[in-house]
């Protein structure tokens, strides 16, 4: 007797049956040209009103720095450094940066808005390492401008709420300034910021212009991050 093989005609059912699959008619909508009219806009910090304001999620973060939702908090959050303290030298493991837009050569002042934890004591939590490249930023020993070449200590205190301050603690030579950063003309910056302490939280930054620093405190209490889209 002759074996009868169904093999061969079990697949070509089975290739029948996929072929008039349903799945066939499922309609795939054509994807939307890009055009001068629909390019989406890019974003720019800068300054407005003498106060230029970077609030401190919009930060490129790197490391053991994280992201906190807090009511508190400009714009409802900021970041925190979860990491061990880095004392006498910057890790890069940890550094942060951003970048903003300046329309001309300006000079600003350099504050923060940042918070200790409730449980801190001292001085503890509550300094950065902080630098411009291209060495913009500036202090000013004996009241003559000092170059800052690289990264130097950026401190301050305050707890419970996030408190306006800033400045320079200078190891060499030994002192104590406050910053300012020295743009020399219209175009993209960055700053960066090398962790410090460990539980050290960061709300915004503060870069004032044309004011005293008690107006700029006044006038950058209730506001979020300055930008414009092209």
């Amino acid at each position: 007797m002759k074996k009868i093989i169904l093999l061969p005609f079990a697949i070509i059912l089975l290739f029948i049956s996929c072929t008039n699959d349903e799945s066939d008619d499922i309609f795939i909508p054509p994807t939307e040209p890009i055009t001068e009219d629909n390019i989406p806009n890019e974003c720019h910090i800068i300054e407005k009103d003498g106060l230029l304001i970077i609030e401190a999620e919009n930060f490129n973060l790197k490391g053991n720095w994280r992201t906190i939702e807090d009511d508190k908090a400009s714009g409802g959050k900021y970041i925190e450094y979860y990491g061990a303290n880095s004392y006498n030298t910057p890790n890069l493991a940890h550094e942060i940066s951003v970048s903003f837009k300046i329309d001309k050569a300006s000079n600003y002042l350099v504050r923060w808005y940042m918070r200790q934890p409730d449980e801190s004591e001292g001085d503890l939590a509550n300094d950065v390492w902080i630098y411009f490249p291209e060495n913009l930023g500036q202090a000013y020993i004996n009241n003559s401008p000092y170059i800052l070449e690289h990264y130097e200590k950026f401190v301050s205190r305050g707890q419970g709420e996030f408190t306006y301050g800033g400045a320079l603690d200078i190891h060499e030579p030994k002192s104590s300034s406050w910053m300012r950063v020295n743009f020399p003309a219209a175009g993209e910056y960055t700053l960066k910021i090398c962790a410090r302490s460990q539980f050290f939280q960061l709300d915004k930054m503060v870069f004032s212009i044309g004011m005293t620093d008690v107006e700029a405190q006044e006038a950058s209490k209730n506001l979020t991050e300055t930008t414009t889209c092209d």
